[in-house]
């Protein structure tokens, strides 16, 4: 397991921001005769994403080709940079971390917002979705947990932590918080990682953890099997799925997509579709069968 620097990460989000405010908004003049490519990068949630979005997009007539696995953010944004790529699927928590490294903004609208003020010329985001992959705190489900927030569970000591590998980053647990007003860092630095959810679900039933640190989509639908904890103060950003796109090639019909997405997403339909997904059915199918049955 790697842990990341947070020196290192600074370094990286300022790269990224500078590439990315290369955008020109003059990318095409003629909106209805350009083709539209929708990128994703290697993780299952952002191919699925991806997927969900182009098939909103054909139902416009607009003509479509997804890119997968053009990497992590860094890529994929720089793809976007560089006119290879149309839009993106994202995160708002994500890209407002990227784009103003100083927000503290952690509920959604107001994430939304801070996102839209803080976005390189030449580039969008449309409606976000109530689908979010924000981090949660998780115990069992027959856990005696009472009225136990967020806060009150990182502000004890002497707690272990089991987290999915290449899922959740121990500095987000302990770290992304620390802009709330009312939670200043975790107290406990203790993780076990686990190689997948149903790993991880079955450490903490065996006690060897005493909660799981998930992300709300892509643990799966495993999930469902958990009790999360409120996270009534907001301690971890809000994470909706929203699209980034390039301004000036998509028409009028293709934005409205984005709204009807927005609008239908939610985030046990993403927890469901990544399920299928890890057990191998196509991304392009699972997301095609959500589509159909919302006549999207």
């Amino acid at each position: 397991m790697t842990v990341r620097s947070s020196v290192l990460a600074a370094a990286l989000v300022m790269s990224i921001a500078g590439l990315v405010g290369g955008c020109s908004a003059g990318a095409s003049t003629d909106p209805a005769g350009a083709a539209v490519v929708v990128g994703a990068g290697s993780s299952d949630l952002s191919r699925l994403l991806a997927q969900i979005y182009a098939g909103g997009l054909r139902s416009t007539g607009a003509n479509v080709e997804v890119k997968e696995d053009l990497g992590d953010r860094a890529d994929y944004l720089a793809a976007l940079d560089r006119g290879e790529v149309t839009m993106v699927p994202e995160l708002t928590g994500e890209l407002l971390r990227t784009f103003d490294t100083l927000s503290a903004a952690t509920e959604a609208e107001d994430v939304y917002t801070e996102l839209n003020r803080s976005l390189p010329a030449g580039l969008s985001v449309g409606d976000y979705a109530t689908a979010e992959d924000r981090l949660a705190i998780a115990v069992a489900s027959d856990s005696e947990s009472g009225d136990e927030t967020v806060t009150d569970f990182l502000g004890r000591g002497e707690k272990t932590v089991g987290i999915v590998d290449d899922q959740v980053d121990p500095m987000d647990v302990l770290a992304q918080g620390t802009k709330s007003p009312t939670f200043t860092g975790a107290s406990f630095t203790d993780f076990t990682p686990y190689a997948d959810g149903q790993s991880a679900v079955d450490g903490l039933n065996a006690g060897e953890v005493d909660a799981l640190a998930i992300r709300t989509a892509s643990f799966g639908p495993l999930a469902k099997d958990l009790t999360t904890l409120p996270d009534d103060d907001h301690v971890y950003p809000a994470q909706n799925v929203v699209p980034l796109y390039v301004d000036g090639v998509l028409s009028e019909s293709a934005l409205r997509s984005f709204s009807v997405v927005a609008g239908e997403l939610t985030t046990a339909d993403l927890a469901d579709m990544i399920g299928e997904v890890r057990n191998g059915v196509p991304s392009g199918e699972v997301a095609g069968r959500w589509l159909g049955e919302r006549n999207l």
